[in-house]
């Protein structure tokens, strides 16, 4: 019989597991070795935050849960920043962490930390290995993570068990957390809802998977019915067709899209789930919901379907009317959507066009994985996606740090697109190691950086209320040269040509590479 730590290896490589993320230390060098030996990659991040963050992303692509590792204390500490992200995105994402060897864990305080404790409250379900039953335990982690709604398990592996066989016997039962439970309503009563509206609206959410995208379409042009996205779905449905009004949840021009939202008399919610908005304009409206899993809670009593999106979908279809929204009332919505963008400051472009060229300049299918800051409004906004998983972005918990390495793990999956992070300059000095990782495994990131020499979205909150800025003001790294210093081509762009041409031959030279944008944050102060 083998040991615990081949027990975990072998289920993860028969649930097709190829990589895990992750920083290791003494306590988890056995469990990797293990994982070598059936095949599954690790590669080695310069944070556990940011191996967190690509198991995030990896997860949400394969639909299998993405798998980081850390070790004990200090680095199952450093894993919880990726690992709440999942959990409010709703990630399928197992994180494996050492832990003290039973044997010592009674007597000895150092580095002992109640990790099950720690990880309950931002995982669907945090265990500790206790030597019997493994694989069986490891093969529960797994499904799980993967069941709607989706969200990390946590597992962790005493240091002394990882080199013991497994003893027989049952392991411990996962103490998961309840998901939110309803029984969902008939299928009819939405479709009456939705006969009855005079001006229907679609509201496609994060519960909405790559799989349902081929229904969601076909429901829209049987329809007619005009849609809004949520930052996690963008791609679903093309942003470029006649029928999008916009992104909603807190985006850029958020006082637009509510102006549309108004205009509705039902909203058909397809996996919206209220997670994403920063806001709670979704309580009190007419709204159904087509979910996996049930979304209501407290003041939010939305009428829910639960079960296939995509089999409900293509039953409310079959008898639904076109939708009958006044085109001019559509035109004057589809208008808010493209503001002018402003001149820029001198040697500071408009971040609004810079995002624009970006767009411009870059292939349809490429991938964009944002970071958090002012820019992730205008790029949630006014960045068009065209298919499922051509965008990425931490929303739910909207953590800053997320942008490069979540732009790595779309790139390891889609090796033929081309793969963008949009950061900002706070949010790339948290997540400069990143570098060191494109460059070791020679990943074609190419990495955007909006510099503004300041923390724009804390500075314009402090303005709204009245007060001087601070706290959040800095000297502006040279990003180009910090780059090259990593081995890695870097640029500063002043106008948007160079900009454009930055990206451009970075792409086709299929090379890492780093792009300094000075940006102006006056016209943050207008959309944001």
């Amino acid at each position: 019989m083998g040991t615990n730590a081949e027990a975990i290896a072998s289920v993860l490589a028969d649930a097709g597991v190829e990589y895990m993320f992750g920083l290791p230390g003494g306590e988890v060098v056995a469990l990797l070795a293990a994982c070598r030996s059936v095949g599954i990659q690790f590669y080695l991040t310069g944070h556990e935050a940011s191996a967190a963050f690509m198991a995030d992303v990896t997860g949400q692509i394969t639909g299998r849960p993405g798998v980081c590792v850390a070790t004990l204390g200090p680095g199952a500490m450093n894993l919880c920043l990726g690992v709440a992200n999942a959990y409010l995105d709703r990630s399928p994402v197992l994180a494996l962490t050492g832990q003290l060897s039973t044997a010592v864990e009674p007597d000895m305080p150092h580095q002992r930390l109640p990790l099950t404790r720690i990880f309950s409250g931002m995982t669907k379900a945090s265990v500790v290995v206790s030597g019997a039953g493994t694989d069986g335990l490891a093969r529960a982690c797994l499904a799980l993570a993967a069941e709607p709604p989706c969200g990390p398990v946590h597992l962790a592996l005493p240091s002394n068990l990882a080199t013991t066989p497994v003893a027989p016997g049952r392991g411990p039962e996962l103490d998961a957390a309840p998901s939110p439970s309803g029984a969902g309503a008939a299928l009819e009563e939405i479709g009456a809802m939705l006969a009855e509206a005079a001006r229907p609206l679609l509201v496609v959410g994060i519960g909405c998977g790559v799989r349902d995208a081929p229904a969601v379409r076909a429901f829209v042009d049987r329809t007619g019915i005009p849609f809004l996205v949520t930052p996690k779905a963008k791609g679903i449905l093309p942003e470029d067709a006649p029928g999008f009004l916009g992104v909603v949840g807190g985006m850029a021009i958020d006082r637009a899209v509510m102006e549309t939202v108004d205009q509705a008399d039902f909203l058909l919610g397809v996996g919206f789930d209220p997670v994403e908005c920063d806001k709670t304009w979704y309580v009190g409206r007419r709204i159904a919901n087509l979910a996996r899993a049930a979304t209501a809670e407290t003041s939010y009593r939305p009428v829910e379907c639960l079960g296939s999106i995509a089999d409900h979908l293509a039953r409310l279809g079959d008898g639904a009317p076109r939708a009958t929204w006044p085109a001019e009332v559509l035109a004057a919505a589809r208008a808010r959507m493209r503001p002018t963008a402003g001149a820029g400051a001198p040697g500071a472009l408009s971040p609004l066009a810079a995002v624009r060229t970006l767009r411009e300049a870059l292939p349809r299918e490429t991938v964009l994985a944002c970071d958090v800051g002012s820019h992730k409004y205008f790029a949630g906004q006014f960045w068009q996606s065209y298919d499922p998983h051509t965008f990425f972005m931490s929303n739910g918990l909207s953590g800053m740090g997320y942008g490069v390495p979540a732009a790595i793990a779309a790139k390891l999956q889609f090796p033929a697109r081309p793969a963008v992070a949009l950061v900002g300059d706070g949010g790339m000095m948290m997540m400069l190691h990143n570098l060191t990782f494109l460059r070791q495994y020679d990943v074609p990131v190419v990495v955007v950086c909006f510099v503004d020499a300041t923390l724009s979205l804390i500075r314009l909150a402090e303005e709204r209320r009245g007060l001087d800025p601070y706290g959040v003001d800095f000297p502006a790294p040279e990003f180009a040269r910090i780059a090259g210093g990593f081995g890695i081509r870097g640029v500063t762009t002043k106008t948007l040509g160079e900009l454009r041409d930055a990206v451009q031959k970075a792409v086709e030279a299929r090379e890492p590479a780093v792009v300094a944008v000075p940006v102006d944050i006056n016209e943050y102060r207008a959309y944001c």
